[in-house]
């Protein structure tokens, strides 16, 4: 037997111990094409890292990261044998770098889910590409914290953009400085579809399927994206307006206001009003009492109308 070398001796001894051609080509300070051509030479049979990994720590790892590449990462390895294990076991396969809630809106049973689903009714939006579907939401910069609220709520760590719109309006073109937030996902997409939220919603939204308690806090997201409350006791201005194009929707929300016993007008545009001081405390009431989410400018507005006019209900 063709006696070994010192270093082909340890190259042998310690490759049997890694189980790992890059590890023992570091250890030694030589190149794995070199290392593997050493070992050949002393009949080592090179194990294929595939056979070397537990499916079962895999699979653990893969549901954990939901990463391609950070599971190959994990345990050192290309992510040829980590896709071939995935497949061995039916596993679809995504690089996703950014995570959400897919189903949150699935079903609406809580205070938050139908607050969100009013305040998509009214900002939010759906892009349809060949390569994926998207929710969308596009506020006032100085809105950004609602619009991390809303990403905390879902689950999602997707960026929040800073952008700059001109918006041409009369002849003029002005600046907004807003946030933007995009979340991939088809399921999403899907979810919210079945909620009434189309790509061309403006003219098409309808009373949500929504249990009759939760209505409110639906409405209640929905002023906060399309709504609005002006007070200004030295003017003598005081009105609750929505906006509103959907002939169907707009019924709905003149309806569901009128049983609680608050007054709206509609003089034929595409806003709602409430004008007097009583039916704006009702509304008041009727939104706010018991919540627990809401975008805080327009709650302190209202809360500026109460304090003026010592309203402690």
């Amino acid at each position: 037997m063709k006696k070994l070398l010192l270093d082909e001796k340890e190259l042998v001894i310690q490759y049997e111990k890694l189980k790992n051609i890059n590890k023992v080509a570091e250890l030694f300070n030589i190149s794995i094409s070199t290392a593997q051509r050493r070992l050949k030479k002393n009949n080592v049979n090179l194990t294929r890292k595939f056979d070397t990994l537990n499916s079962i720590d895999v699979l653990g790892q893969y549901t954990l990261l939901k990463n391609i590449h950070k599971v190959a990462e994990y345990f050192n390895v290309s992510i040829s044998p980590i896709k071939k294990i995935l497949k061995l076991n039916g596993l679809d396969i995504t690089n996703r770098r950014y995570e959400v809630n897919h189903n949150y809106f699935d079903i609406i049973d809580t205070e938050e889910k139908a607050y969100w689903l009013g305040f998509l009714f009214a900002d939010g939006y759906i892009r349809e590409r060949k390569n994926g579907d998207s929710l969308e939401l596009k506020l006032c910069i100085k809105d950004k914290h609602h619009l991390e609220l809303f990403r905390e709520s879902i689950n999602s760590n997707h960026k929040i953009i800073d952008l700059f719109n001109n918006v041409k309006y009369r002849n003029k073109v002005s600046r907004s400085h807003m946030c933007h937030l995009a979340m991939y996902s088809s399921k999403l997409v899907e979810s919210v579809k079945s909620q009434g939220i189309h790509s061309r919603k403006t003219f098409t939204i309808k009373k949500p399927k929504i249990e009759k308690n939760l209505i409110r806090h639906f409405i209640r997201g929905y002023f906060d994206g399309d709504g609005s409350f002006s007070f200004n006791h030295n003017k003598h201005i005081l009105s609750t307006n929505f906006a509103c194009a959907s002939e169907m929707f707009r019924t709905f929300l003149i309806d569901e206001l009128f049983e609680n016993n608050i007054k709206v007008r509609w003089y034929g545009d595409i806003k709602l009003y409430i004008y007097s001081k009583i039916d704006n405390l009702k509304f008041y009431n009727y939104i706010y009492e018991n919540s627990t989410i809401y975008l805080e400018r327009k709650k302190e507005k209202y809360e500026e109308f109460r304090r003026y006019y010592k309203y402690n209900n």
